[in-house]
């Protein structure tokens, strides 16, 4: 399939969120073009979009108690962004509403936090306060525990996490580059680094295996000696074995190969591609291999294939697994856009 019908494969109307992207974003039509003034007022008419809030009252039952559920408030709140809905809608509105309201901690959760702020942005929600404030204060948190601090690193070598990356880069490329505070600016610059530092999906430890053989697991205080904690008798474990050992060499994550949309708290290749892309990252030798995975994936019929997904567990599938994605395909044409290739 040419470039031209894989494009005209993405304006088809039953998609209207990947029609409106292609429209912007590879076509770079203006947002007064009359097809775009067109596809954004059919945004709502998205099937997915539509399922999800048929289960309004589910969703609103369900509320803050199931925090990491795929069908709660807080999820849905982030893949309604995905799409780009109406955030204005009367049910999309009660949901955001609320959850501005809620207060979740940065402290624990950087990925949810980037996740959620990118969707009230793109709900129209840019402006609020509670958006505005807590967007700079995740930048300014970035650099102050210099990374993500994050309780599922404790037990890992690397001490700050790397798999949210792309969702913080995500979440800051949302504001206008006018409007960014100096915080931003910077924590987008770290983060590019990072991703380039690591060819993007090259840092696991090799020794992290050997690691896990031997750390500290029991969380009962009293099987540590008197004045240790469990985080610190681990902690202290820990740079042992590092001084020992060391990390070893660091490996790709093989999990970043496999694309999928929409993704949790973790992330993959094309996300973190997307990502560097969307701040404006330019080419370099850092990103041959990365790109040379997503050129390698791409079908005989120019299509990209769903390789995995989180169908089954939210309240409507989105594409179907191992078949042609249009959300796959859109983003992999957005990064060879941009990176040349």
């Amino acid at each position: 399939m040419t470039r031209e019908k894989t494009v005209d494969w993405l304006l088809q109307e039953e998609n209207p969120p990947v029609r409106l992207y292609t429209l912007t974003r590879l076509l770079k039509l203006q947002e007064s073009h009359p097809e775009v003034e067109t596809a954004r007022s059919r945004l709502m008419e998205y099937s997915v979009t539509q399922d999800i809030l048929a289960h309004f009252e589910e969703i609103s039952q369900l509320g803050h108690r199931t925090f990491w559920s795929y069908k709660g408030k807080n999820w849905n709140i982030i893949y309604l962004g995905h799409f780009l809905s109406d955030g204005h809608d009367p049910h999309i509105a009660a949901f955001v509403e609320d959850r501005l309201e809620h207060q979740w901690s940065l402290d624990k959760f950087a990925c949810y936090t980037a996740c959620i702020l990118t969707a009230f942005r793109r709900l129209g929600y840019a402006e609020h306060p509670v958006v505005s404030e807590r967007t700079k204060a995740l930048a300014q948190r970035f650099l102050e525990n210099e990374g993500i601090v994050c309780p599922g690193m404790n037990n890992n070598l690397i001490s700050r996490c790397y798999v949210a990356l792309p969702k913080l880069l995500i979440c800051f490329a949302e504001v206008p580059p006018e409007e960014r505070t100096p915080a931003m600016q910077e924590a987008i610059s770290r983060i590019t680094q990072r991703l380039l530092d690591n060819n993007v999906y090259i840092y696991r430890p090799a020794n992290r295996k050997a690691w896990d053989a031997v750390r500290p697991k029991s969380r009962k205080r009293s099987d540590y000696p008197p004045g240790e904690t469990p985080e610190s008798f681990r902690e202290k474990a820990k740079q042992r074995f590092l001084a020992e050992n060391g990390m070893g060499e660091l490996e790709p994550n093989v999990s970043w190969t496999r694309f999928g949309f929409p993704l949790n708290y973790s992330s993959d290749i094309l996300e973190a591609m997307f990502s560097l892309a969307t701040v404006g990252t330019p080419m370099s030798p850092s990103l041959a291999q990365p790109l040379q995975v997503i050129l390698d994936k791409r079908g005989a019929d120019g299509l990209w294939r769903l390789e995995k997904s989180l169908n089954g567990q939210m309240w409507v599938d989105v594409e179907e697994k191992g078949q042609p994605s249009k959300w796959i395909t859109l983003f992999a044409m957005i990064v060879l856009d941009h990176f040349g290739k």
